[in-house]
């Protein structure tokens, strides 16, 4: 197995260097050639959950300015399926940006639809190859309401946090996994740093900064370009969310009366049905059968990605149980 993983990774890598193009165009009656290159930058493109990508599915990578978000190259890789998977990109001779190199990358659907993305440029280090985590794009929902003005939004790690900047940013609430966050301004040496006697600590300098969590590591951040897609659902009033995996499922409910929206096997099948709230859960009907969504309040570790949530969730739908995680996202 490791030997046919190794070819495969091997053969990838040599096909896929053949199709990374420089984005500039020619200038009228020059050459058609493509630009000297300096070197290929080559990595993988990873995410937690455990989705097989359908048939004629794509990763697109772009090599950008890490200063204007100018793209300098691309390289699209067809037919990929679950990951890690390969990636090389040319950077072009003669561009060097001041502020250096990111990448950044999208997985297309067969149709062109948009399943995984970065959600911030990741800085290109100065050995290879890179790794790329993808996260899930929120398929079938609306757009993210505008962010409001003191509001921001942070990947730490595996967790999407946003942050917002209370009573002359004095405090900070953060929100992350359904998780509801209050810390008070505390001393820094530089930067905004927020911290409460628990030990939960966030910290912020420009565009990155620290999540410390009492009793866990503490996770470095980036600021991210939307919001998770938790806090998206959040953001659109939806009251309760979860997902799971094998196979991977998610659910939300919102609205009043209140309806649930549910992509099940892998985005297979979907289901929005009218439901009732009941204690520790809802229930409704779909395909002429009884729909039961039960949400214990006990905490819930995801397999896949290791985040925790506050309830643990049995979803009963067409004769189907499916398990998982999932959060209250209203106060």
């Amino acid at each position: 197995m490791r030997l046919r993983t190794a070819f495969a990774f091997a053969y990838g890598a040599l096909a896929l260097a053949g199709c990374t193009t420089p984005t500039a165009p020619a200038p009228p009656g020059a050459d058609a050639r493509p630009a000297p290159v300096a070197e290929t930058i080559r990595g993988t493109a990873t995410y937690l959950e455990r989705i097989k990508m359908p048939p004629g599915a794509s990763l697109r990578v772009e090599l950008v300015d890490a200063g204007s978000g100018r793209t300098l190259s691309t390289s699209l890789m067809r037919d990929v399926a679950g990951p890690p998977i390969p990636f090389a990109i040319a950077r072009p001779a003669g561009a060097s940006p001041a502020a250096g190199y990111a990448l950044r990358a999208l997985l297309l659907g067969p149709r062109g639809e948009r399943w995984f993305e970065t959600p911030a440029p990741v800085a290109v280090p100065g050995t290879y190859p890179v790794e790329l985590r993808l996260r899930r794009v929120a398929t079938g929902e609306s757009a993210a309401p505008p962010t409001p003005a003191g509001v921001a939004h942070w990947e730490c790690g595996e967790l999407g946090v946003m942050s917002r900047y209370e009573a002359g940013a004095a405090r900070v609430q953060l929100a992350f996994n359904g998780h509801r966050l209050a810390l008070p301004i505390a001393r820094s040496a530089s930067g905004a740093r927020y911290a409460d006697a628990r030990g939960n600590e966030f910290w912020t300098k420009g565009a990155t900064g620290r999540l410390a969590l009492a009793g866990e590591p503490a996770r470095d951040c980036v600021e991210a370009a939307q919001p998770s897609p938790w806090n998206t659902a959040a953001q659109q009033g939806v009251a309760f969310r979860a997902v799971g995996s094998e196979p991977g499922w998610s659910v939300q409910v919102a609205g009043t009366p209140a309806m649930l929206d549910a992509q099940l096997d892998y985005g297979e099948r979907r289901l929005r049905v009218p439901v009732t709230a009941v204690q520790n859960g809802f229930e409704g009907e779909a395909d002429g059968k009884p729909l039961h969504l039960r949400a214990e309040r006990r905490a819930c570790q995801d397999g896949m990605s290791g985040q925790s949530f506050e309830a643990t969730v049995t979803l009963e739908a067409g004769g189907r149980t499916y398990r998982g995680c999932g959060a209250w996202l209203q106060d």
